[in-house]
């Protein structure tokens, strides 16, 4: 399995679950930065952000490089804002949809409160699939005890590995 984790973070957290799943999966990684980055503090924080990913925006992003014929699986990470994944994944799954045909597909998502499964219902929905290989979600895991959320990383990896070798 050829797997990259293409992730957007705003507070680290999915930016430490994404480097250890691609840790433990020997995959690539790439993390998407919007053009014009979003508050991170405060009210405008919840406000700008959860109002962007309820309107479905695509922000521009910052130059990077994904070559789709490298990778059989791609794994996204995203936060959770107002039950939606982070707009930056939006805008990367609608610039790559020809480069993403084909591929199998994971999901982890971390957040605050709830909304975790309707974030993955709609990153089925803009991948235009049933269903994802795999799915992760963490509540605040940079809160938690470490050994607890790498024991959630790694059961995700050795059920996207299970999967693989079934396929």
């Amino acid at each position: 399995m050829k797997a990259i984790v293409v992730y957007y973070s705003m507070s680290g957290n999915m930016k430490q679950v994404a480097e250890s799943v691609a840790s433990k999966l020997s995959a690539d990684v790439l993390a998407l930065h919007p053009v014009k980055a979003f508050p991170d503090k405060g009210a405008k924080k919840f406000l700008w952000g959860g109002r962007s990913a309820v309107m479905g925006s695509k922000p521009k992003l910052q130059p990077y490089i994904f070559n789709g014929k490298k990778y059989d699986t791609v794994i996204f990470g995203s936060p959770v804002w107002a039950s939606n994944m982070a707009p930056p994944l939006r805008t990367f799954i609608e610039d790559n949809k020809e480069a993403l045909e084909g591929k199998r597909f994971a999901g982890a998502v971390c957040f605050m409160g709830s909304g975790g499964q309707r974030a993955l219902k709609k990153l089925k929905k803009a991948l235009g699939i049933e269903n994802l290989a795999v799915e992760l979600m963490l509540v605040e895991p940079k809160d938690k005890p470490r050994e607890e959320v790498e024991a959630q990383i790694r059961e995700f990896c050795d059920a996207l590995k299970a999967s693989d070798d079934q396929g």
